[in-house]
């Protein structure tokens, strides 16, 4: 089996891009491990899945729109994260939401100053694997997120819910909205707006109100439906 070297990352959280500034990156999902071991097991230990976990470390290079982005955030909870290997659209996507519990800088004299993050997963919303629907890019008019054809995700069960972040970086235009919309096909002849995103005036990440299954179309794309000023974007939709 062919081995895959980590060299595009790219870890979103809320309205930064902590691409350029990290060089390792470990997203975590654990259940609590919990014995349910009696004296019926023959001296053998049982054990179930308890409460969920999700968790994510970054460490890198000190930088100051890093360290003004990761400070004054400690604390603050349900922060939209979105993690890909790759950076490319319709790669994996990890999202959830978090709240920034842990930096860390400073080091040595004559060392590179470096940083280390710690986020915790702060609601029930856990970790949803999906894809990534739109690469970071700058628009500036409405119209579908490149790429226009979508990321093709499967029907949402009854059971199941579709999901999406949007995240805006840097210093944003005026206002934007963004709707997430669904077809039989990657030619979204005729989509139908599940989702919507905004009006949006600042930077910042947006965990889209999930919606509930079931949804019998298979392909997904996010679409700029207002719009006034240049915005840089990127966004994921997941079903699970």
């Amino acid at each position: 089996m062919a081995g895959f070297a980590l060299l595009n990352a790219t870890p979103y959280v809320s309205g930064y891009d902590f691409t350029g500034d990290s060089n390792k990156l470990t997203l975590a999902s654990s259940l609590a491990d919990l014995d349910t071991t009696t004296f019926a097991n023959s001296g053998w230990r049982s054990r179930t899945g308890g409460l969920k976990d999700a968790t994510l470390h970054l460490e890198g290079f000190w930088s100051g729109p890093q360290d003004a982005e990761s400070f004054p955030a400690l604390g603050t909870v349900d922060q939209a994260m979105t993690v890909s290997p790759t950076g490319v659209a319709t790669s994996v996507a990890y999202m959830g939401q978090v709240a920034k519990l842990q930096y860390a800088t400073f080091d040595a004299v004559g060392m590179l100053m470096p940083f280390s993050l710690d986020a915790s997963g702060s609601n029930n919303a856990g970790l949803v694997r999906g894809q990534l629907a739109a690469a970071k890019q700058t628009v500036s008019a409405t119209g579908a997120l490149t790429p226009t054809t979508g990321v093709q995700l499967g029907a949402v069960g009854s059971t199941q819910f579709l999901y999406a972040t949007f995240h805006v970086f840097g210093t944003p235009g005026t206002t934007i909205t963004a709707v997430v919309e669904s077809a039989t096909s990657n030619a979204f002849s005729s989509p139908t707006t599940r989702m919507t995103i905004g009006p949006i005036t600042v930077a910042g990440g947006t965990w889209g109100t999930r919606v509930a299954g079931s949804i019998s179309d298979t392909w997904y794309r996010v679409r700029i439906s207002a719009i006034t000023g240049t915005f840089s974007v990127a966004a994921a939709i997941g079903v699970q």
